[in-house]
């Protein structure tokens, strides 16, 4: 081989190492752009999923902070409704407490209306027993205040009739005048005292036909 062509041969085989070096670059370059790539996808993908996990947190606090605010607006609102039914409850509470004690009063109104009543009725019976009656149309009658002054009036009169124990007859007479008439008058004239019923009895008993005294014609 002559020197001509050893260097046609030498430059041949330096051509196609340069080729081979270009190739070699080019390919690496290729690999470098590809992972590149490759890494940039992975980070775009890692931000996507960070950017749904912060976008899913903020839905959840939003979501939980109107369901704090629902809740407090409920309680709040629970808390006004109980709060006017307790209102309501003492205001119809103190309402009926008004209605009872005006209730009381007028009873108490009424009670002392009736004592006074009964008060100023025995007073009038009182001057009825006590008081002499001047307008007596019959002069000739006979009146007494009590049984002993009867049994005076009635032994005096009967001792001119024959009569022994005029005394046994006008307490027999008046006793049971009493226990006939007695009870009617309680009915008729309620809350008085005993001594006043007989007192009214014995007002009664002055022009009553079962009196001894008013028999004298008989």
């Amino acid at each position: 081989m002559g020197k001509k062509e050893r260097q046609d041969a030498k430059l041949e085989r330096e051509d196609a190492k340069k080729v081979e070096e270009k190739k070699k670059q080019e390919k690496e370059e290729e690999d470098s752009w590809r992972d590149t790539g490759k890494a940039s996808k992975g980070q775009a993908k890692k931000e996507e999923e960070e950017r749904k996990k912060s976008e899913a947190a903020a839905k959840k606090a939003e979501a939980k902070k109107l369901l704090e605010e629902e809740e407090a607006s409920l309680s709040s609102s629970k808390a006004k409704k109980s709060s006017s039914s307790a209102t309501k409850v003492t205001k119809y509470e103190l309402d009926r407490q008004r209605e009872e004690e005006a209730r009381l009063k007028e009873e108490n109104l009424k009670e002392k209306s009736m004592k006074a009543k009964r008060e100023v009725t025995e007073d009038e019976y009182a001057n009825m027993v006590t008081t002499e009656n001047l307008n007596r149309k019959d002069p000739g009658d006979i009146e007494a205040r009590n049984v002993a002054e009867a049994l005076t009036v009635l032994s005096v009169k009967d001792s001119a009739d024959g009569d022994k124990h005029p005394e046994k007859r006008m307490k027999a007479a008046w006793l049971a005048y009493e226990e006939a008439n007695l009870p009617s008058l309680k009915s008729e004239k309620p809350g008085l005292k005993l001594s006043q019923y007989k007192d009214m009895l014995w007002r009664q008993w002055q022009k009553a036909p079962e009196n001894p005294l008013n028999q004298g014609g008989r």
